[in-house]
């Protein structure tokens, strides 16, 4: 076992009989998330054998399993490597569609049209980041965060490289719109794999980190753009740019990432086997151990279409 994988051990604490609280006591009150077991005493809760962080107050929520596979107990270094890759999956998607737009003048130039008519695919583009955005949602649910990673972000590299290879206004428009629409999908299903990871006290930093990615991701992609093509006169080599980040993000997907879903109404001698890590990032591992650990594809699509058939949630598409 190498040093990204080792538990995460000094981050538990377990305090002593006469220091726990009773985690029946807790699930018992459904409306109250307790974060701090100081505050459970003068409660007058029993107390018993709840875990804690390093502090020695602080209650984890979740509780983490005695599973070293539990994502909760992987070590510091392993979530902060995968959570540094998640934000550079979510940077990618507005950061390829900005960096595009700067495109468009030579473009029409080469093609022959109105700059503001191929201006049209970035219009294409965003529309099916919003669509797809929605719709990866459900496939992290059964299919699992690692595949989803690896698959969207590897088509949206080859979309991409059509893009750079295009050589007509039709194809580039195709291309433009299936790039926006795989690599949207972490900037959706990011927040999945860090609450999969880190505990409730620790979720406001990392959903931080994670933002802050793609709130970037935005200016960052135009000004990289115009720089380019000011200094080589190719719009091309601003999609090779593209590319090769997705490349890169690539890479680090295969020697790093994990399958961060864990099944916690399993008990410990019912959780499927991890095996190979190459294969829970494919997706194969998770099609072999679907059943009882994922959502059906019925259950995950019918979610999503409860929640969106909200009432409050049709005010606010309407507003």
């Amino acid at each position: 076992m190498s040093d990204l994988e080792k538990p995460s051990d000094p981050q538990i604490n377990t305090l002593g009989a006469t220091q726990m609280l009773d985690q029946k006591d807790v699930k018992e009150n459904k409306d109250v998330v307790l974060l701090d077991i100081d505050a459970a005493r003068l409660d007058g809760y029993d107390l018993s054998s709840i875990k804690v962080a390093p502090d020695g107050h602080t209650v984890l929520v979740p509780q983490p399993t005695d599973d070293p596979n539990d994502p909760l107990n992987w070590s510091w270094r392993k979530k902060h490597v995968i959570l540094l890759v998640v934000s550079l999956s979510s940077f990618l998607a507005d950061y390829s569609g900005t960096a595009a737009v700067p495109c468009i003048v030579l473009q029409g130039k080469e093609w022959k049209m109105n700059p503001e008519r191929v201006n049209f695919s970035t219009s294409l583009s965003v529309a099916l980041m919003g669509l797809f955005g929605l719709l990866w949602i459900t496939f992290v649910s059964f299919w699992g965060r690692a595949p989803v990673m690896f698959w969207s972000i590897l088509t949206g590299a080859f979309f991409t490289l059509g893009c750079a290879l295009a050589t007509n206004f039709n194809t580039y428009y195709a291309m433009r719109a299936l790039m926006g629409a795989s690599l949207t999908a972490y900037q959706a299903v990011g927040l999945c794999v860090i609450k999969d990871m880190f505990f409730y006290h620790e979720h406001a930093r990392k959903i931080g980190i994670w933002i802050a990615s793609f709130v970037l991701s935005p200016y960052l992609g135009p000004m990289l753009g115009n720089f380019i093509i000011a200094g080589t006169g190719d719009w091309r080599a601003v999609f090779w740019l593209i590319f090769g980040t997705c490349a890169l993000d690539i890479i680090l997907i295969v020697l790093f990432v994990d399958e961060s879903w864990y099944n916690r109404t399993l008990a410990l001698d019912e959780q499927p086997q991890r095996g190979n890590r190459l294969l829970r990032v494919v997706g194969i591992w998770q099609i072999l151990h679907h059943k009882n650990n994922f959502l059906s594809v019925f259950a995950s699509f019918q979610r999503l279409i409860v929640i969106i058939f909200n009432p409050l949630m049709l005010l606010i598409f309407f507003y």
